[in-house]
């Protein structure tokens, strides 16, 4: 007769058994990121302005002017090194997510989670997301995002309150915050908490020299681009809307998300609530900055990618609530795990069961007060498995706009269209995505705005596309003329000249803001302005 195994030999069959899930759900993360990786149109705007910096045109979107079009500068840059190695911007780009999307979860599971049954269950909840996945790609930060707060918070988490654990947390926050500057709002919190633990003055100063990186970043901006935020943030928070009317989209951007997946937000209440409930002052702090970032989802208006801003809020939630106590049965565990897996199976296009046929029906989805699920109306074009049958992506209308030389567009969409133009087109778009002037303008009908969130419909003033065709002053508002050319002493006149010092502090302070006569712009008659058939649209359909 064989002996029965002893209880250390029986330990360590079920560590070896426990690990090995782990690794066997981390293989099947990466086989759903692959099923299900994307290309969204707002991440080919941030591939034209990478494409024009390989090729020698400078960080710009418009190659004949400094604006920066893009919200991430760390995740633009690590695109621009992975197509200055590859030569293949998409599929680098798909590779890159992927591996930056399995980093950061594997870091959950096995650096972060206080036992691995806490790890396990961490994995079911990253995998069963429906936002969580569909951000993992798309183009977009998200991942690096990710990858930096489950960073952030390893580092929140050491016991030490000394001044190498504060300087890490400080220069990994400011990573954060050059990576996307609103995802600071999310380790704030956890800061304010270490350097008060440090209880020293010259915490100050660690974290001070932490945040070089952004502070270094603020600097280059203001100098190169003349103001120290993106283009996008003048063209989406200074609308004229009231604020009101944004709040109220804001609350339809988490009615969305339950509908479409209701298991990010659950998964956030249960970590808000639980790191209150035990009593653990870090984890409490920890989610203080997840409730500062969904008050600021609120009163930003969401967004029009459903569960888009909901994934890093979402999985500093699952980096809490990997840490609470893990049940000291294991057959308890299988009780949330299920509940996991029937929540994700509920979402509106399930992760696990997402493939290749995954396609937007006209006749029956449909947008939810203007949000959609991206990744459904885009995966046709742009899912790694359809351009891996040979599909083509939504490029032909740039291609063709390439073919017809320079020139000057009023757009709707930037993205795929601007990405494959070319940079001889100068695009110009109705929102004020890329274009300094137009985003300083007010909302059309601000007031009564219907529209898409992060689309504020501007009017186009006359004279101002043929100001740009020809370089000779067109305007027919004379005041305008006199703000745009203050605009174009920043965008275009040499980067130190000195006149262009003394205007960048005056239009930062707003000196010119009078030049701009807010009701013409928000209650514009038809006389002075561009005609509607002279804007163009294309196939990019409902991203910008």
């Amino acid at each position: 007769m064989t002996e029965a195994p002893n209880d250390l030999e029986k330990g360590i069959d079920e560590a070896a058994y426990l690990k090995g899930l782990t690794l066997l759900l981390l293989v099947l993360f990466a086989f759903v990121l692959i099923r299900t990786a994307w290309i969204s149109d707002d991440a080919c705007i941030t591939f034209r302005t990478v494409d024009n910096f390989v090729n020698g045109y400078g960080l710009r979107y418009n190659p004949a002017e400094r604006v920066q079009t893009y919200t991430h500068p760390l995740w633009m840059f690590c695109l621009s090194t992975v197509r200055v190695l590859t030569n293949r911007l998409y599929y680098a780009t798909v590779v890159l997510s992927i591996l930056l999307s399995i980093w950061a979860v594997a870091w959950v599971a096995i650096r972060v989670a206080s036992s691995t049954i806490s790890g396990l269950l961490a994995l079911v909840l990253l995998i069963s997301s429906k936002a969580f996945v569909d951000y993992s790609t798309s183009g977009l930060e998200n991942p690096l995002t990710h990858l930096l707060l489950a960073y952030a918070f390893w580092i929140y988490l050491r016991s030490e309150a000394d001044r190498k654990n504060l300087l890490l947390l400080s220069f990994t926050s400011s990573l954060v915050a050059v990576n996307r500057l609103d995802a600071l709002v999310l380790v704030l919190p956890m800061l304010a908490y270490s350097t008060f633990r440090y209880r020293r003055l010259s915490g100050i100063l660690w974290v001070g020299l932490g945040f070089l990186p952004l502070i270094c970043w603020e600097v280059f901006s203001v100098l190169y681009y003349g103001f120290p935020f993106p283009n996008t943030a003048y063209a989406k928070l200074h609308t004229g809307i009231p604020g009101l009317r944004l709040a109220k989209q804001g609350a339809l951007y988490f009615l969305d998300s339950l509908d479409q997946d209701p298991l990010t937000l659950l998964a956030i209440a249960a970590a808000v609530i639980f790191s209150f409930l035990l009593k653990d002052r870090q984890l409490r702090w920890a989610s203080l900055g997840v409730v500062f970032y969904l008050l600021y989802i609120v009163k930003i208006g969401g967004d029009f990618m459903s569960g888009r801003f909901f994934t890093a809020p979402f999985f500093l939630s699952v980096l809490v609530l990997s840490r609470l106590p893990s049940p000291t049965r294991k057959a308890l565990a299988m009780l949330p795990a299920s509940l996991i897996l029937v929540l994700g199976l509920a979402a509106s296009t399930p992760n696990l069961l997402s493939n290749g046929r995954l396609d937007w029906n006209a006749e029956t989805d449909r947008f939810n007060k203007g949000i959609a699920d991206e990744r459904k109306f885009y995966f046709q074009r742009t899912g790694l498995l359809i351009v891996e049958r040979g599909w083509e992506m939504p490029d032909k209308g740039g291609r063709e706009a390439r073919e017809m030389g320079p020139g000057v567009e009023v757009k709707t969409t930037l993205g795929f269209y601007g990405y494959h133009a070319g940079p001889d087109r100068h695009l110009v778009d109705i929102w004020g995505i890329a274009d300094p002037l137009i985003a300083r303008l007010p909302t059309y009908g601000a007031t009564q705005w219907t529209n898409r969130i992060g689309h504020f419909t501007r009017e186009i003033p006359e004279g101002y596309i043929k100001t740009l065709e020809t370089g000779v002053d067109s305007f027919k508002d004379r005041d305008l003329a006199e703000f745009y050319e203050d605009l174009k002493v920043i965008t275009q006149d040499p980067v130190f000249s000195w006149n262009r010092m003394r205007t960048i502090w005056n239009m930062n302070r707003g000196a010119y803001d009078e030049l701009i006569d807010r009701e013409r712009y928000m209650w514009p008659s038809n006389e002075g302005l561009l005609e509607p058939e002279e804007i163009s649209d294309d196939e990019g359909g409902i991203g910008k």
